[in-house]
């Protein structure tokens, strides 16, 4: 499951990823960053992510889309977890998504948001 939850920002869509991602799971999300990129021009995403089990088929395709009608509005990415396996992924990602990215672990939340929030 991907979906919005509380920010601390209103130009920081904060999303919490847990089981597994399916493609019915992108209306709030996209809803969320078709908002922020019309009021700031940019989007800020700060992912929580839980117990990630994987995702569908459909949701691979429709991330695709859904990547390509955001892709240049992707500013900073803060990935929060203890999910360390992520850590390399996020390296890899970072060369193809102009975005900044970076990893944090659970207990490092408030550097995040301190990090996606800087200018």
């Amino acid at each position: 499951m991907i979906r919005v939850i509380e920010s601390r920002s209103d130009a920081v869509v904060a999303i919490e990823v847990s089981e597994k991602i399916t493609k019915k799971d992108f209306h709030g999300v996209e809803q969320a960053f078709r908002e922020t990129a019309n009021r700031y021009g940019k989007i800020r995403v700060l992912m929580m992510v839980g117990e990630y089990t994987g995702v569908s088929w459909d949701f691979i395709l429709e991330d695709i889309e859904f990547n390509k009608e955001f892709y240049k509005y992707y500013d900073k990415v803060a990935v929060v977890s203890d999910q360390k396996w992520m850590k390399p992924i996020i390296k890899i990602e970072d060369y193809f998504i102009k975005a900044d990215m970076k990893y944090f672990d659970l207990e490092q939340q408030n550097e995040a948001w301190e990090w996606i929030t800087q200018e």
